[in-house]
C-alpha cells in the first residue's frame, strides 16, 4: 500500500513538473514570436524607406536628364566623408585641362619656331643689268650695247623685319654723246658707249611680306642705299678716264625678291642721286636682275 502511494505521488509530481515546464516553454515561445514579428516589422519599414529614397533619386535623375542631357549623370566617390562629384565638375576639369594643354602646346610650338627660325643668311648672286642716264631715251633696238653684269654676296639678319649688307662687282656700259662744233672739217657728233667697272656696297632694310615658318622661303621688299666707286674705265672715243668720273657717288635702292628655299631671285633698281661725270647731266639709272643661292 505504501509502495502504491509513493508511486502515485511520484507520477503526480512528474505530471505537475511537466505541465509547469510546458507552460513556461509556451510563454517563452510567445515572447520569442513577438520579438521576431517586431523585427520583421522594422525590416519592412526600413525596406519601405530605402525604396522611397531610390524612387526619389530616380525622379531627381530624370529631372536633371531632361534639363541638361549633357550633364545628367552623377558619379559618387565614397572616399572619406562620402563626397559626391557631379559629372559637370569632371567635364569642367577636363575642359580646363584640355585648354591648358592646348595653350602649352601653342607656346611650345612658338618657341620651337623661334628656335628653328633662320635669323642669319649668307648668299651669293649674279645677274645682268642695263644702264641709262637721267632723261635719256633708250633705243630698244640697240639695247644690247647697254648690258652689263654684276656678281656679289650679302649677309642678311633678322626676322620678318630684316637688314642686309653686302658688296658687288658691277660692269656698266653707258652710252655717251658729244655734240660737234659745227665747223667744216671738224669732228661731228659722237655717240659711243663707255664700259666701266664699279664696286658697290649696298645696305638694305626690308620686310618679308610673306614667309614660311623658318623664314627660308619668302617674298621680300627692301629699300636702301649704296656706295658706288669706279674701279676702271675702258678706252673710248671721248678720251675719258677714271679722273673724269666722280670718285664716289650714292645711289638709292629698291629690291623686290623671292626666296624659294636656297634659291633666290631679285629685281633691283639703282637710282643715282649725283652725276657720275664732273661736268654734265650724268645721273645713272640701273635696272638689274639677280639669281643667287642662300646658305
Amino acid at each position: 500500500m505504501k509502495t502504491l502511494t509513493k508511486t502515485a505521488f511520484l507520477v503526480a509530481g512528474i505530471c505537475t513538473t511537466t505541465l509547469t515546464l510546458g507552460q513556461q516553454y509556451n510563454s517563452n515561445d510567445e515572447r520569442y514570436n513577438d520579438r521576431y514579428d517586431s523585427r520583421d516589422r522594422r525590416s519592412e519599414r526600413q525596406n519601405d524607406r530605402y525604396r522611397d529614397n531610390m524612387i526619389e533619386e530616380r525622379r531627381e535623375y530624370n529631372r536633371r536628364d531632361e534639363e541638361n542631357p549633357r550633364y545628367n549623370n552623377r558619379y559618387e566617390d565614397r572616399i572619406g566623408d562620402n563626397r559626391r562629384f557631379d559629372e559637370r565638375d569632371l567635364s569642367k576639369a577636363y575642359d580646363e585641362g584640355f585648354e591648358d594643354g592646348m595653350r602649352n602646346q601653342e607656346v611650345s610650338e612658338r618657341q620651337e619656331r623661334h628656335q628653328n627660325y633662320k635669323h642669319f643668311t649668307f648668299g651669293i648672286y649674279g645677274g645682268a643689268n642695263s644702264t641709262r642716264f637721267e632723261g635719256e631715251t633708250v633705243d630698244t633696238k640697240n639695247l644690247t650695247g647697254r648690258l652689263g653684269y654684276q656678281l656679289g654676296f650679302f649677309v642678311r639678319g633678322g626676322g620678318r623685319i630684316f637688314g642686309q649688307v653686302g658688296a658687288e662687282y658691277l660692269t656698266s656700259s653707258s652710252q655717251f654723246y658729244k655734240a660737234g662744233d659745227g665747223q667744216a672739217g671738224s669732228a661731228g657728233d659722237i655717240i659711243a658707249n663707255i664700259d666701266q667697272r664699279y664696286l658697290h656696297v649696298p645696305a638694305y632694310i626690308g620686310v618679308k611680306i610673306a614667309q614660311s615658318d623658318r623664314g627660308v622661303s619668302a617674298v621680300r621688299l627692301a629699300v636702301g642705299a649704296e656706295y658706288a666707286t669706279p674701279l676702271s674705265t675702258d678706252k673710248n672715243d671721248f678720251n675719258l678716264g677714271n679722273a673724269d668720273f666722280q670718285a664716289a657717288t650714292v645711289n638709292g635702292l629698291v629690291n623686290l625678291g623671292f626666296d624659294a628655299g636656297p634659291i633666290m631671285l631679285s629685281f633691283v633698281y639703282h637710282h643715282g642721286f649725283a652725276d657720275v661725270l664732273t661736268s654734265g647731266n650724268s645721273k645713272r639709272r640701273i635696272l638689274g636682275v639677280n639669281l643667287g643661292f642662300k646658305f
